[in-house]
């Protein structure tokens, strides 16, 4: 496979952990909520946040939390409408 192949595939990957949370009413979560929402240990939450925050579509709060950042939810939007 290419690099740009894995890029997207990671990315894809990525997504469908962000995609759980964009339809959310609440704007912030905790590890432990997000753990319990992705059906996770808190251990493998932690690994997925690292994940999401390197690439940039997860930004940490002054308080702790974890937010979408306004790039995430641009990507989110085009991901639904390309799978369609």
């Amino acid at each position: 496979m290419s690099q740009q192949q894995d890029l997207v595939l990671k990315i894809v990957e990525l997504l469908k952990y962000v995609e759980m949370l964009e339809g959310d009413e609440r704007t912030s979560h905790t590890l432990d909520e997000l753990s319990k929402r992705w059906g996770v240990d808190v251990d493998r939450a932690r690994g997925i946040l690292r994940k999401l925050r390197r690439e940039g579509f997860v930004r940490r709060t002054r308080s702790g939390r974890y937010k979408l950042t306004l790039a995430a939810k641009v990507l989110i939007r085009i991901y639904k409408r390309v799978k369609r």
